[in-house]
């Protein structure tokens, strides 16, 4: 049976209000009682509060260069994998199946492997500490929030390019190979120009995973994890110092920060699809 690009519209037209329901109603709830909030107490409100007080404001810069710089890192580490499973197409199954246990392993699990890694009594940095050399990595820093993000990027941006590279007309190859041009400056001019479109839209991905990201910083350094979701989360503790108003904006700003980057990568990618037709 086919539908038509209406009828399946009408179809999956229940399921597209109650998704955005359950999306854009709370943040407009929230957004508006801040707003009615604000007018009424003045400098007082919340958003006065996070203006105030660079610590949470610092949460925000971390969320967004973690992000980033770890979507950047594994699209590396993934767009490789993806390259080179052109050549051993044989192991595809099995790097798929790798990849879509690492793309999950994050929370208590990620956590407790790198502690038993690179902990403090873990055997990486025994096996450092025997050799008279110094821990490389401190797992309760940023540092180790951006190795334990990479941890699940890096398999996560294979999933997604594995497709995208397989796409690449295989005739193009053939002919650079024709002319001399050996596989690396393939790549690099014409490969990855093709690719870039991809990439951009990946890396929206890539960073909104990370940026919103709770169980993995959490399990890692606990509430001492200075992102903005942890952060969060502390505020709606629940004690006498909750803090509901100031959270719920901290929400949204997460929210703007997701919604920007992804907008952003997504028509920067369909510009450069357009440009390319």
């Amino acid at each position: 049976m086919s539908l038509n690009a209406r009828t399946a519209t009408r179809l999956a037209g229940p399921l597209l209000l109650l998704t955005a329901a359950a999306l854009l109603l709370p943040f407009g709830w929230r957004a508006i009682a801040l707003l009615v909030d604000c007018v009424g107490q003045g400098n007082g409100c919340a958003i006065g509060e996070l203006t105030a007080d660079t610590y949470y404001l610092e949460a925000a810069w971390n969320t967004l260069w973690l992000g980033a710089l770890s979507a950047l890192i594994g699209l590396a580490i993934g767009l490789g994998a993806a390259i080179a499973l052109l050549r051993v197409p044989r192991i595809e199954s099995a790097v798929t199946l790798l990849a879509s246990l690492g793309a999950n392993f994050s929370g208590v699990p990620l956590a407790v492997a790198l502690l038993l890694l690179f902990g403090a009594q873990g055997v990486v940095t025994a096996a450092m500490q025997a050799a008279g050399l110094a821990p490389w990595v401190d797992l309760q820093g940023l540092d180790g929030l951006l190795l334990a993000y990479v941890c699940f990027q890096a398999p996560l941006a294979t999933l997604l390019l594995i497709a995208p590279v397989k796409m690449l007309d295989g005739s193009l190859q053939d002919a650079a190979a024709t002319l001399g041009a050996g596989p690396v400056l393939y790549w690099r001019r014409v490969g990855l120009p093709l690719m870039l479109p991809s990439l951009v839209e990946v890396f929206g991905l890539l960073f909104a995973n990370a940026a919103a990201a709770f169980a993995t910083p959490f399990a890692l350094s606990g509430t001492a994890a200075h992102v903005l979701a942890v952060r969060i989360a502390s505020l709606v503790s629940g004690d006498i110092f909750a803090q509901p108003e100031l959270s719920a904006l901290l929400a949204l700003v997460l929210f703007l920060m997701l919604a920007v980057v992804i907008g952003l990568t997504r028509w920067l990618a369909a510009r450069l699809r357009k440009g390319r037709a």
